[in-house]
């Protein structure tokens, strides 16, 4: 079986540089609940991060639904929008040691990524948001990534 991969499109989304740009786009983060449930969250470009094309790290918010859910079946989707197209993106997760208060931090290994796009038409945006405190979510975002891959310095 090949391994899946994220497009390069996805990848430099997801590098963790260039953040003033990406500050208003939203992801949507799928986990699946105990009861056999969908769960749906909203996660940002200071939240998933590319290591590799096969390999990110996800921090989500302590004893949220998601972050209870991934621990529960170590399986997420993420959909995203990136250059006129949307991407749904599946991971099998391991819950890692926190580096940062009030976090969960997982590695997710991709397996699988689905492209998704109509010949007709042309995606212009995915999910927005706009930040309310924009100078200070950019800086938390930046530690946060500095953080985490931080782990990877130490894992190697």
């Amino acid at each position: 079986m090949n391994k899946a991969e994220l497009p390069k499109a996805v990848r430099v989304f997801l590098n963790g540089k260039d953040l003033e740009r990406k500050q208003r786009d939203a992801m949507l983060l799928s986990t699946v609940t105990s009861e056999g449930f969908p769960h749906v969250a909203m996660i940002s470009a200071g939240e998933l991060i590319a290591l590799s094309s096969s390999r990110v790290k996800l921090l989500v918010w302590k004893n949220t639904t998601s972050s209870k859910n991934m621990i529960q079946n170590h399986k997420a989707t993420v959909t995203l929008v990136v250059e006129g197209k949307a991407y749904y993106i599946k991971f099998l997760l391991k819950k890692e040691a926190p580096v940062l208060s009030g976090y969960e931090l997982f590695t997710g290994e991709v397996a699988a990524v689905k492209e998704d796009y109509a010949k007709y038409a042309v995606l212009t945006s995915g999910i927005q948001f706009q930040l309310h405190d924009s100078k200070e979510l950019l800086s938390r975002w930046k530690q946060s990534i500095e953080a985490v891959l931080s782990t990877e310095k130490t894992d190697s």
